[in-house]
């Protein structure tokens, strides 16, 4: 095995929201940080069709053992480079059931980098947007805008592929803290699978990583940031099979989603040329474990018709009308039941309780279509798709309250860490987390200042 000798005081696996922000906080206080990450730099070609290359497995082929479309950014930036760019405030039911209290980070972190909602320049000639909008708000669910990450002046108006990454550099994603990390000493590695984690003789203490090509890196500290699928596979194959009370890699949910499209009667009534995820329905969250969004009409025409059979049979043919696409999802807050396995493969099987909530959610987008106008006899579902993968590493079960672990010099900041779904976009949640993390570290906050009292 080769031994590259050198010696860091951080080394962070991932450089997605879980791993960039910490990296950056702590390389500007001058530790000696190395980032790796698993995927390659991409900087050209983003966005449709190329961008596709920053999904695992180009997503098509991304699935649970059940067929589940499992989404993951394989890139440095990680899921921050193929996210709709949508910001959401930690919800109050994942910081209670973490334990800890990271507002106050998602709040430095918005200002920072200058959240807003989209101008109704993006929308405001949309027909079918704006029956949708008049539709919920009568059925006493109204859409909101929603903030993101987006910085509207670099934003092309009529595109819609944040998920394939930004060919116009007109959001934020943590490549910004990447690069500043750098810019303060830390190094970065890119393609750069990291095969284990290292331990002393006893297996008390992370004292390095191992890489797929066998290269051996020394460090101080570990933190695996390689998110709700990578951090637990990857501890699996360090032979870590318990964390504290929990199994490593069970407790898997991700968040999954219901995609619907119809077609309006009305040539001019699809989603044709806006954003998705502009407006969701935000009330339901709580109450009933889910929210809606809008999609664009091409989009969601792409994603129906190339990623299920059947939904490709009945809209392929629709090419046609595809501008009178209204397209809708379901995000829905499920069960903690699934599990990952060493090799990165997942199994996600779903629960009465996850069926009856997403019953409920899909009969009330295709309410909304049919009554903004959409021919009934066009809607199809695209059933269980997602790609906020967590719980597999859970605080208060396997990862403590300070993102440390009974294993000395081992922390976790991820989607892992979370032990319940957001049914939100965990990014600003998950940075938020990583931001605490570099300044507990850095003795800046005691954790126990931040504790939530259980």
């Amino acid at each position: 095995m080769k031994n590259t000798g050198n010696s860091y005081e951080y080394i962070i696996i991932g450089t997605g929201p879980g791993g960039a922000p910490a990296a950056r906080e702590l390389a500007k206080a001058g530790k000696k940080v190395l980032m790796v990450e698993r995927g390659d730099y991409h900087k050209k070609f983003l966005g449709l069709p190329f961008g596709i290359r920053l999904l695992e497995r180009y997503m098509l082929f991304a699935r649970s053992m059940e067929g589940v479309i499992i989404e993951r950014g394989i890139t440095v930036g990680g899921s921050s480079m193929v996210y709709q760019s949508n910001v959401m405030d930690p919800p109050q039911k994942l910081i209670n059931n973490m334990g800890i209290d990271f507002s106050p980070e998602a709040k430095e972190l918005k200002k920072e980098i200058g959240v807003e909602v989209l101008p109704e320049k993006f929308y405001r000639n949309n027909k079918g947007l704006y029956r949708m909008l008049e539709t919920a708000a009568k059925m006493g669910i109204p859409f909101r805008e929603q903030e993101k990450f987006v910085h509207a002046d670099k934003c092309k108006l009529g595109c819609d592929w944040c998920m394939l990454g930004c060919p116009e550099n007109a959001r934020w994603t943590t490549r910004e803290h990447v690069e500043e990390a750098k810019s303060y000493g830390a190094k970065l590695i890119y393609n750069s699978p990291v095969n284990k984690v290292i331990f002393n003789a006893g297996k008390s203490k992370a004292i390095g990583i191992q890489l797929k090509n066998g290269t051996i890196i020394y460090g101080d500290n570990i933190i695996l940031s390689a998110g709700g699928i990578g951090s637990p596979a990857l501890l699996l194959r360090s032979g870590v099979k318990r964390l504290g009370s929990q199994e490593v890699g069970t407790r898997f949910f991700m968040d999954p989603m219901n995609i619907m499209l119809g077609y309006s009667k009305d040539p001019d009534g699809g989603l044709w040329g806006i954003q998705t995820f502009s407006h969701a329905i935000e009330s339901m969250a709580q109450s009933e474990g889910f929210m809606i969004g809008n999609c664009s009409a091409f989009g969601t025409w792409t994603v129906l018709s190339f990623f299920r059979m059947q939904t490709a049979k009945e809209n392929l043919p629709k090419f046609p009308i595809m501008k009178r696409g209204m397209g809708l999802f379901l995000k829905l807050s499920d069960e903690a039941h699934g599990q990952i396995y060493p090799n990165e493969k997942t199994s996600k099987p779903f629960t009465a309780v996850d069926e009856k909530k997403l019953k409920k959610g899909t009969d009330i987008m295709r309410e909304i279509i049919i009554k903004s106008g959409g021919d009934p006899a066009t809607i199809s579902i695209l059933k269980w798709a997602g790609g906020h993968p967590g719980g597999t590493l859970a605080m208060g079960q396997a990862v403590n309250r300070d993102f440390s672990t009974e294993i000395d010099n081992l922390y976790v900041c991820d989607g892992s860490t979370m032990p319940v779904s957001p049914g939100a976009p965990p990014s600003l949640s998950i940075c938020s987390m990583s931001m605490l993390l570099s300044k507990m570290l850095l003795g800046k906050v005691k954790a126990e200042d931040r504790f939530v009292k259980q």
